[in-house]
């Protein structure tokens, strides 16, 4: 259960950076590039991890569920994309510090309709983005691109027993 709100924010931040790392080895060549026709673009990734942030702060603000896209009107180029993301994580940031701890355990309603405590909701957060994240890892390979080490090793650097 996350008891502090202040501590989850740095928690965030964290995240954030880790995906910003990604962003800075994609070329904008890659933007538009996708493994099949019905799958998101590595661009689309990128402005849905923004734009669930926003989704998500508004079960807190407001008790919905509201999705607003990922569309290129949100950021066509990787400049344009890594100030949305930037913009995103601030307003849900300054949106949590906002509505404080007290609120961690009060009920919302999940997309499904099932009742559960803000916290658990907070905790996906971080795994849709580790998610998303781990497709721009594969979409990079794909395309020949070596990803970031989120904690600047490769396993095979890490000593052996």
């Amino acid at each position: 259960m996350i008891h502090d709100i202040k501590e989850y924010v740095k928690y965030l931040d964290g995240i954030h950076k880790r995906t910003m790392q990604y962003v800075k080895v994609i070329p904008n060549e890659l933007l538009d590039w996708k493994p099949s026709e019905d799958k998101f673009s590595t661009g689309d990734l990128l402005r849905h991890i923004a734009s669930s942030r926003l989704m998500f702060l508004g079960i807190f603000e407001h008790g919905s569920w509201i999705y607003t896209g990922h569309d290129t009107g949100k950021g066509a180029s990787l400049d344009e994309i890594s100030n949305y993301l930037e913009a995103c994580l601030i307003k849900l940031t300054t949106g949590l510090l906002r509505i404080g701890n007290e609120t961690l355990t009060k009920k919302v309603l999940t997309l499904h309709g099932h009742e559960i405590s803000v916290w658990r909701i907070l905790m996906a957060i971080p795994e849709h983005e580790t998610h998303h994240r781990g497709q721009i890892s594969t979409y990079l390979q794909l395309n020949k691109i070596e990803p970031p080490q989120i904690f600047g090793l490769k396993i095979e650097q890490v000593k052996r027993l």
